[in-house]
Protein backbone atom coordinates (compact mmCIF):
# COMPACT_ATOMS: atom_id res chain seq x y z
CA UNK A 1 0.00 0.00 0.00
CA UNK A 2 1.05 3.31 -0.73
CA UNK A 3 0.94 6.26 1.27
CA UNK A 4 0.59 9.70 0.19
CA UNK A 5 4.13 11.68 0.07
CA UNK A 6 4.11 14.02 3.01
CA UNK A 7 5.97 17.18 3.20
CA UNK A 8 8.69 18.87 6.55
CA UNK A 9 5.97 21.37 6.70
CA UNK A 10 2.55 19.04 6.86
CA UNK A 11 4.33 16.99 9.48
CA UNK A 12 5.10 20.55 11.79
CA UNK A 13 1.89 21.39 11.09
CA UNK A 14 0.29 18.37 12.24
CA UNK A 15 3.03 17.88 15.14
CA UNK A 16 2.03 21.24 16.25
CA UNK A 17 -2.00 20.44 16.39
CA UNK A 18 -0.99 17.84 18.00
CA UNK A 19 0.92 19.28 20.65
CA UNK A 20 -1.63 22.34 21.17
CA UNK A 21 -4.63 18.96 21.31
CA UNK A 22 -2.54 17.61 24.62
CA UNK A 23 -1.31 20.78 25.75
CA UNK A 24 -5.52 21.53 26.14
CA UNK A 25 -6.06 17.69 27.52
CA UNK A 26 -3.44 17.91 29.95
CA UNK A 27 -4.74 21.20 31.31
CA UNK A 28 -7.97 20.48 31.53
CA UNK A 29 -8.65 18.36 34.58
CA UNK A 30 -6.34 20.57 36.06
CA UNK A 31 -8.41 23.61 35.51
CA UNK A 32 -11.37 21.46 36.69
CA UNK A 33 -9.82 20.15 40.19
CA UNK A 34 -8.66 24.12 40.72
CA UNK A 35 -12.33 25.08 40.06
CA UNK A 36 -14.13 21.68 42.03
CA UNK A 37 -14.37 23.21 46.39
CA UNK A 38 -13.58 20.52 49.15
CA UNK A 39 -16.82 19.32 50.13
CA UNK A 40 -16.02 20.11 53.91
CA UNK A 41 -15.52 23.32 52.82
CA UNK A 42 -18.15 26.55 52.06
CA UNK A 43 -18.05 28.57 49.44
CA UNK A 44 -17.94 32.14 50.66
CA UNK A 45 -20.88 34.25 50.34
CA UNK A 46 -19.87 37.56 48.42
CA UNK A 47 -23.03 39.19 49.59
CA UNK A 48 -22.59 38.10 53.51
CA UNK A 49 -21.75 41.77 54.20
CA UNK A 50 -23.93 43.49 51.95
CA UNK A 51 -27.10 44.99 53.51
CA UNK A 52 -30.60 46.35 51.40
CA UNK A 53 -33.36 48.06 52.30
CA UNK A 54 -35.45 45.08 51.69
CA UNK A 55 -35.80 41.87 52.95
CA UNK A 56 -34.84 39.17 50.76
CA UNK A 57 -38.50 37.88 50.21
CA UNK A 58 -39.99 41.17 49.76
CA UNK A 59 -37.08 40.91 46.98
CA UNK A 60 -38.02 38.04 45.25
CA UNK A 61 -41.60 39.11 45.29
CA UNK A 62 -40.51 42.28 43.56
CA UNK A 63 -38.67 40.26 41.15
CA UNK A 64 -41.75 37.83 40.06
CA UNK A 65 -44.33 41.01 39.94
CA UNK A 66 -41.48 42.67 37.74
CA UNK A 67 -41.25 39.37 35.59
CA UNK A 68 -45.01 39.62 34.92
CA UNK A 69 -45.53 43.08 34.63
CA UNK A 70 -42.24 43.18 31.71
CA UNK A 71 -44.07 40.41 29.87
CA UNK A 72 -47.24 42.13 29.93
CA UNK A 73 -45.52 45.22 29.18
CA UNK A 74 -44.18 43.20 25.82
CA UNK A 75 -47.05 41.79 24.52
CA UNK A 76 -49.22 45.04 25.20
CA UNK A 77 -46.49 47.24 22.72
CA UNK A 78 -46.67 44.20 19.96
CA UNK A 79 -51.02 44.58 20.47
CA UNK A 80 -50.26 48.15 19.93
CA UNK A 81 -47.87 47.89 17.02
CA UNK A 82 -50.49 45.45 15.42
CA UNK A 83 -53.12 47.88 16.11
CA UNK A 84 -51.61 50.87 14.36
CA UNK A 85 -50.34 48.41 11.42
CA UNK A 86 -54.08 48.08 10.60
CA UNK A 87 -54.59 51.66 10.05
CA UNK A 88 -51.04 51.87 8.01
CA UNK A 89 -49.15 53.73 10.63
CA UNK A 90 -46.11 52.01 12.21
CA UNK A 91 -45.25 52.65 15.65
CA UNK A 92 -42.84 55.41 15.43
CA UNK A 93 -45.18 56.83 12.85
CA UNK A 94 -47.79 57.02 15.41
CA UNK A 95 -45.57 58.03 18.21
CA UNK A 96 -44.39 60.97 16.34
CA UNK A 97 -47.44 62.38 14.97
CA UNK A 98 -48.30 61.97 18.85
CA UNK A 99 -45.87 64.05 19.92
CA UNK A 100 -46.44 66.71 17.02
CA UNK A 101 -50.26 66.43 18.77
CA UNK A 102 -49.23 67.22 21.78
CA UNK A 103 -47.49 70.35 21.11
CA UNK A 104 -49.90 71.62 18.67
CA UNK A 105 -47.19 70.86 15.55
CA UNK A 106 -49.63 68.92 13.84
CA UNK A 107 -50.75 71.18 10.85
CA UNK A 108 -47.15 72.25 10.01
CA UNK A 109 -46.47 69.54 7.09
CA UNK A 110 -44.60 67.17 8.43
CA UNK A 111 -47.65 64.37 7.79
CA UNK A 112 -50.02 63.96 5.54
CA UNK A 113 -53.49 64.62 6.04
CA UNK A 114 -54.09 60.39 5.69
CA UNK A 115 -51.26 60.00 8.52
CA UNK A 116 -53.07 62.14 10.93
CA UNK A 117 -56.68 60.80 9.46
CA UNK A 118 -55.16 57.27 10.69
CA UNK A 119 -53.60 58.45 13.57
CA UNK A 120 -57.03 60.32 14.89
CA UNK A 121 -58.81 56.45 14.17
CA UNK A 122 -56.34 54.63 15.78
CA UNK A 123 -55.27 57.37 18.63
CA UNK A 124 -58.34 55.69 21.15
CA UNK A 125 -57.74 52.14 20.31
CA UNK A 126 -54.00 52.84 21.21
CA UNK A 127 -55.13 54.78 24.76
CA UNK A 128 -57.71 51.59 25.54
CA UNK A 129 -54.86 49.42 24.76
CA UNK A 130 -53.01 51.21 27.38
CA UNK A 131 -55.84 51.60 30.00
CA UNK A 132 -55.93 47.95 30.29
CA UNK A 133 -53.08 47.16 30.37
CA UNK A 134 -52.62 49.47 33.82
CA UNK A 135 -55.62 47.36 35.09
CA UNK A 136 -53.80 44.56 34.91
CA UNK A 137 -50.53 46.25 36.34
CA UNK A 138 -52.46 46.93 39.17
CA UNK A 139 -53.86 43.71 39.21
CA UNK A 140 -50.80 41.61 38.69
CA UNK A 141 -49.14 44.03 41.78
CA UNK A 142 -52.37 43.84 43.78
CA UNK A 143 -52.03 39.94 43.65
CA UNK A 144 -48.07 39.81 44.66
CA UNK A 145 -49.16 41.41 48.04
CA UNK A 146 -46.94 44.35 47.22
CA UNK A 147 -48.48 47.75 47.35
CA UNK A 148 -48.26 50.01 44.48
CA UNK A 149 -46.04 51.89 46.38
CA UNK A 150 -43.44 49.37 47.75
CA UNK A 151 -43.39 48.34 44.40
CA UNK A 152 -42.53 51.95 42.67
CA UNK A 153 -40.38 52.33 45.43
CA UNK A 154 -38.30 49.42 44.95
CA UNK A 155 -38.22 49.68 41.44
CA UNK A 156 -36.89 52.57 41.43
CA UNK A 157 -33.72 51.69 43.80
CA UNK A 158 -33.27 48.81 41.28
CA UNK A 159 -33.05 50.94 38.36
CA UNK A 160 -30.38 53.05 39.69
CA UNK A 161 -28.60 50.47 42.53
CA UNK A 162 -26.36 47.87 39.98
CA UNK A 163 -25.28 45.86 42.91
CA UNK A 164 -28.78 45.78 43.73
CA UNK A 165 -29.84 44.43 40.23
CA UNK A 166 -27.00 42.06 40.81
CA UNK A 167 -28.34 41.00 44.26
CA UNK A 168 -31.70 40.03 43.06
CA UNK A 169 -30.44 37.85 40.21
CA UNK A 170 -28.20 35.89 42.58
CA UNK A 171 -31.31 35.49 44.73
CA UNK A 172 -33.42 34.29 42.01
CA UNK A 173 -30.67 31.82 40.70
CA UNK A 174 -30.42 30.37 44.11
CA UNK A 175 -34.14 30.08 44.12
CA UNK A 176 -34.44 28.41 41.20
CA UNK A 177 -31.22 25.76 42.12
CA UNK A 178 -33.04 25.18 45.12
CA UNK A 179 -36.27 24.17 43.41
CA UNK A 180 -34.32 21.97 41.05
CA UNK A 181 -32.49 20.09 44.03
CA UNK A 182 -36.13 19.74 45.40
CA UNK A 183 -37.55 18.16 42.44
CA UNK A 184 -33.94 15.96 42.44
CA UNK A 185 -34.55 14.94 46.04
CA UNK A 186 -38.31 14.01 45.37
CA UNK A 187 -37.90 12.04 41.87
CA UNK A 188 -35.12 10.08 44.27
CA UNK A 189 -37.25 9.13 46.70
CA UNK A 190 -39.77 8.46 44.35
CA UNK A 191 -37.65 6.16 42.92
CA UNK A 192 -36.43 4.81 46.01
CA UNK A 193 -40.42 4.18 47.62
CA UNK A 194 -40.92 2.34 43.91
CA UNK A 195 -38.25 -0.19 43.78
CA UNK A 196 -38.88 -1.03 47.51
Amino acid sequence: MKYPKTTMSELAKFFMVFLIAMGVLVSLPATVTAQEQDPGEEEEDPWADKEFPYEDDLLLTFFDTNQEISALQRSTQERIAETTEQFGLTRERFDQIGRAAQIGALQEGAFSNEEIEAFNQVAPQVTEIQREMQGMVQVIIGDSDMSMDEYRDILNTFRQDEELREYVSHLARERAREKILEERRREAKRKLEEEN
